[in-house]
């Protein structure tokens, strides 16, 4: 990953604490006087537009859409406090009263919305929804994917290179997509024939699924995904509205996750990788959790030390090709047992 790449990041990361921090103290049931609040927020919109060309495009959408939501939110509190106008008799003006009356005073009209973002960065990691009650993005739809292959709409397979839609030229690194897998094995791993990486990941809407993916340099952006196991090795990761997932990684970088319960992480089984043998150890990682932004512990994820487990495990390698057989080694894997029919 170049210097830039790594500056964005770093500063994503840095603007993401203090942009969250910020947002969670101007919430209206914080604050007892309307115009202050309003002042707040018309800064901290003003912060977003200024740092918008150096944030991920998700982050910037993000952010966005949160303080949409606080100024819908600060518009309902101002038109509540607003004292309501009681019923009475018109009188009749005086005949020798010339001027007229001052026009009734109108409630403030409601804060301008951030300016929309149009930065064309590539989608990198960043924070969600923080506990304050604001709506989270909802995730990328399939026209908002990139450009790359697709591995998509499959259910009860064990899918390898070949089942791609179009072969990958060798050195190259385009993007990856999975997405609406159930009941699958995913093995991407390089092999003499097939040695190719990726640039990013993005992988949503998995049920049931083990997968085994290359190293990649670049991102893995994961969406909605439920009762898996994900082995992968990449520079950022990011993880939303995910339940009871394995994560087997290796990264330089802490990983995030927001609105996620039950992840359990655990470092890359070298027996995967036997070139990770001759390097030297990664130094443990942090896991950020942007639903849990507190000094206490997250409920939502644990690290897992069982490193020589990790490396025991008869990880499913070679093809499968019996849909029982497939079934008997998903429920050795998956984190809950469900039914493979």
């Amino acid at each position: 990953m170049n210097s830039e790449s790594n500056s964005t990041w770093t500063f994503s990361q840095s603007f993401t604490a203090s942009f969250q921090a910020s947002r969670t103290g101007l919430h209206p049931a914080h604050l007892n006087y309307v115009e202050d609040l309003a002042a707040r927020l018309a800064k901290l919109s003003k912060a977003l537009s200024d740092a918008s060309a150096s944030l991920p495009t998700y982050d910037q959408k993000l952010y966005t859409t949160q303080i949409k939501n606080l100024e819908k939110d600060v518009d309902a509190f101002r038109t509540a406090a607003k004292p309501k106008t009681r019923f009475a008799f018109k009188r009749k003006a005086p005949t020798v009263a010339a001027a007229t009356a001052p026009p009734p005073i109108e409630s403030a009209s409601p804060l301008p919305l951030a300016p929309p973002i149009t930065s064309s960065h590539d989608t990198g990691p960043g924070p969600a929804e923080a506990t304050t009650g604001t709506a989270p993005l909802p995730p990328p739809d399939s026209a908002t994917l990139p450009k790359g292959l697709e591995l998509s709409e499959r259910s009860h397979r064990y899918l390898s290179w070949p089942d791609l839609p179009s072969a990958v030229s060798p050195g190259s690194a385009p993007d990856l997509a999975i997405s609406k897998l159930s009941r699958c094995i995913v093995n991407l791993l390089p092999t003499t024939e097939y040695p190719s990486r990726f640039s990013a990941l993005h992988i949503r809407n998995l049920s049931d699924c083990v997968l085994l993916l290359p190293f990649n340099e670049g991102s893995a952006l994961i969406h909605d995904i439920k009762n898996c196991v994900l082995v992968l090795g990449c520079h950022q990761f990011r993880m939303h509205t995910s339940t009871n997932v394995d994560v087997y990684l290796r990264i330089a970088s802490n990983p995030i996750i927001e609105t996620c319960h039950g992840i359990r992480f655990a470092t890359y089984p070298s027996r995967l990788a036997p070139q990770l043998l001759q390097e030297p150890p990664q130094p443990p990682f942090t896991v950020q959790d942007f639903s849990h932004i507190r000094a206490t512990r997250s409920p939502n994820f644990e690290l897992v030390g069982q490193k020589l487990w990790n490396e025991t495990r008869p990880w499913p390698t070679e093809r499968i090709s019996d849909k029982d057989e497939l079934a008997n080694v998903l429920i050795a894997f998956l984190p809950e047992t469900t039914s493979t029919s």
